[in-house]
């Protein structure tokens, strides 16, 4: 019996991923309060488990004697192993929170595990984490048993385990997909100023270089394309453009709006303004594809950003 017992406790912590000793101080407690429940309170009652022989002895002001199950009736014994289960959900919750609270922020894979509505679930090494509908890239479609990346934005508490809540969506997922792939961002040579995204779409990001021989565009992009490839490929094919950051606004809107050559660039301060004169056959190229450059360029700049011809600035002269 005695082997039994420590088998089960040993194959008890490797389901729960708890260490041995928390596991042994669980039982401890809960034959305690089962001890309680059948013969009552007792001053110095204090239980001991032989880590070697399984034995367990209980304590009563210095006297020592062996304790058995069968020493409890039906009432007790369901007292201890109430105990017993909710010591090791409350301590499952406590290692789940310490293991991911200092993770908010970082990527987590797993894998798909179910789905709930639009909901994504899924499978970590000790836990499970909701991918929700709003922080899914638009379009993406998941199935079971598929490896998954994301980042970690919150760890919520709730009345069982703690639930952590993961995105794909957010502006975090493609900084960080940048750092993993670009070793110098996390060498403190590059540094990341800047995102504007349209999750599925695109994604603008600004890049400044700490040092004076190192480019920012080329050296994101990779050899061949090859590290923003390795992004876009995690973001199941959303484009990325790599910008050369400057604290020059004007700078910033050119180098977000290329290829399209900018002529003019008039800037109101105080209201974040911003008239953008480009040639009357680069507008669309300038503008993108449902207006979407001029929009993650306003994102990334915090400006309200107008484009236009040289005709029809002459036509619309600024207020």
């Amino acid at each position: 019996m005695n082997a039994e017992f420590l088998e089960a406790l040993e194959e008890m912590a490797k389901d729960e991923g708890l260490d041995r000793e928390d596991l042994y101080e669980i039982v401890k407690h809960g034959l305690k309060a089962g001890y309680i429940e059948q013969f009552g309170a007792v001053p110095g009652l204090e239980i001991e488990i032989d880590r070697a022989s399984g034995d367990i002895h209980i304590i009563i002001n210095g006297q020592r004697r062996e304790l058995s199950y069968r020493d409890f009736g039906r009432v007790a014994t369901r007292k201890a192993e109430e105990t017993i289960r909710n010591e090791i959900l409350r301590k499952r919750r406590e290692k789940i929170l310490a293991r991911y609270q200092p993770k908010v922020g970082q990527l987590l894979t797993g894998t798909v595990h179910r789905f709930h509505g639009a909901d994504v679930w899924l499978k970590l090494s000790d836990t499970e984490a909701l991918l929700p509908e709003e922080e899914r890239i638009p379009g993406e479609r998941y199935r079971e048993g598929a490896a998954l990346t994301a980042v970690l934005i919150r760890v919520e508490r709730t009345s069982g385990d703690p639930r952590l809540i993961l995105s794909r969506a957010a502006k975090e997922f493609v900084q960080r997909l940048l750092e993993r792939e670009v070793p110098e961002i996390q060498q403190g040579l590059l540094r990341i100023e800047a995102i504007a995204r349209e999750p599925g779409v695109r994604t603008k990001v600004a890049i400044r270089s700490l040092t004076a021989d190192l480019d920012p565009v080329g050296t994101c992009v990779g050899s061949g394309g090859g590290r923003v490839k390795e992004i876009t490929r995690a973001l199941s094919g959303e484009k990325i453009d790599i910008i050369r950051w400057s604290p020059d606004v004007r700078d910033l809107i050119k180098n977000c709006l290329e290829p399209a050559k900018v002529l003019q660039i008039e800037l109101n301060e105080q209201t974040k303004e911003a008239r953008v004169i480009v040639p009357h056959d680069e507008l669309s190229l300038a503008i993108g594809k449902g207006g979407q450059n001029v929009r993650l360029t306003a994102k990334l700049t915090s400006y309200k950003i107008d484009v236009l011809s040289p005709e029809e600035s002459q036509s619309s002269p600024q207020a």
